[in-house]
């Protein structure tokens, strides 16, 4: 009886164990499907602490889908518990390997957070390498008792399950690249007051440096300071961010204009009705596709009293310039931190439009809205209004659902094989009487 009852405790840890660490890989990877280039970004963070500064951005975006494809596909195999051996082995190999980065980055530090669950939860580099400590002795276990994972599909219904979840995770990548992610965990969401969020962060989160220039020498101000006399001349404001651990968790959004230097944030988030920000990172390095779009925004804005304002971390008047040469625009720049640019929005170029400082819609590099859309004044077009629809519930039943019916398909599928066999083995056993 003792055997017994250690039988069913140890299977019932095992599968425990097992099943915490599906939905901890399927939770990873789909984090970092929805947001792939997030996680290029975090990837570039890794490759320059360790001297890789070179590598192309879209060989790590490549490289962030490819890892979502591996934790979200290892998530499902050991949620249904399928190729046992292979999968388990292969679970062990992966939290080793995670264990000892984890373990690299919480001793030297090369990196803030990880980055395992992108934006959703961010937690520190010490808390990472506890819970892979756990989670790498649930992998260890599973694999010394993979016998005792119960099975919720069968061998013939396996590669169904593997196709449409392959197939879904990166649909799912491919559509988020495209069209910027679906599931917004970042602080400029849709939805968002600006005004709210930035209130108490935006000035907090820089330390802002005016720079002027005398016969060759050069002079840095704190923002509070005295201007110099008139024989010294502007030559920029430089901004430092200094909590960018809270960068993830509130908008730190510090605008100043280009030609003046002049804290603008305000003016900009207070406007009131309709707003444009084109948002442009990097001007050396934005598509240029959709620039014919961008401009006819912006002659739509204008044309109809709205606010058009460009957004960019680049701050030299030579790349401001050959953007405008390169591309007609007539739109004016404005000043902000480039790394907080990729977080207001996904792309570059992006366009996000408010109203009274409140996000209301987020344009890709691929979506930005032609003619068209823009066939009246917003106040009588549909993206003019705010609508937020309930997005997680509408992608868990895209994938769980289906999901689902695969398990009663095969549940029945089997049961039908049982009944089949039974039939079998009945008739079998009556013709043996009927000849006796």
């Amino acid at each position: 009886m003792k055997e017994e009852t250690k039988e069913i405790f140890l299977k019932i840890a095992v599968n425990v164990a097992r099943f915490t660490l599906a939905a901890v890989f399927v939770f990873s990877g789909f984090v970092k499907a929805n947001d792939p280039f997030g996680m290029a970004f975090k990837l570039r963070d890794y490759a320059t602490a360790f001297g890789l500064e070179q590598v192309p951005f879209f060989s790590l975006v490549i490289a962030a889908g490819a890892l979502a494809l591996l934790e979200f596909s290892l998530g499902v195999y050991l949620l249904f518990g399928m190729s046992r051996v292979q999968t388990a082995r292969l679970t062990t190999l992966v939290m080793g390997m995670m264990t000892l980065l984890t373990v690299y980055i919480w001793a030297f530090d090369p990196v803030s957070d990880c980055g395992c669950f992108g934006d959703v939860l961010v937690i520190s580099n010490g808390a990472t390498v506890l819970k892979n400590i756990v989670l790498l002795a649930f992998a260890i276990i599973n694999l010394k008792y993979y016998r005792l994972h119960l099975k919720l599909v069968g061998h013939n219904t396996q590669w169904l399950v593997t196709l449409f979840s392959t197939v879904y995770i990166l649909g799912y990548t491919v559509y988020c690249v495209y069209a910027l992610p679906v599931l917004d965990f970042r602080p400029y969401k849709i939805g968002t007051d600006l005004k709210a969020v930035s209130n108490s962060q935006s000035h907090a989160t820089f330390d802002v440096k005016i720079v002027y220039e005398k016969d060759g020498k050069r002079m840095e101000l704190n923002a509070e300071d005295d201007d110099p006399d008139s024989t010294w001349h502007y030559v920029e404001t430089k901004r430092t961010r200094i909590a960018a651990e809270n960068s993830l968790k509130a908008a730190n959004l510090f605008i100043t204009d280009a030609e003046t230097g002049e804290d603008v944030t305000e003016d900009i988030l207070y406007e009131s009705g309709y707003t444009f920000l084109l948002v442009i990172p990097n001007l050396l390095h934005a598509d240029e596709g959709c620039i014919d779009l961008v401009n006819e925004t912006y002659e739509y804005a204008q044309d109809n009293k709205y606010g058009f304002y460009c957004l960019t971390g680049s701050e030299s008047e030579e790349e401001q310039e050959y953007w405008r040469e390169h591309t007609g625009a007539e739109y004016p720049f404005y000043l902000c931190d480039d790394r907080e640019l990729k977080t207001v929005v996904r792309s570059a170029p992006g366009l996000l439009l408010l109203k009274d400082g409140v996000v209301i819609r987020k344009w890709s590099n691929y979506q930005i809205p032609d003619e068209y859309v823009l066939c009246d004044r917003l106040e009588n077009l549909e993206i003019g209004t705010l609508q937020q629809e309930d997005k997680i519930l509408s992608v868990l039943k895209s994938f769980f659902f289906p999901l689902l019916a695969f398990v009663l398909i095969d549940r029945i599928g089997s049961g039908f094989s049982l009944y089949r066999k039974w039939k079998r083995k009945s008739k079998k056993m009556q013709l043996l009487k009927m000849e006796d």
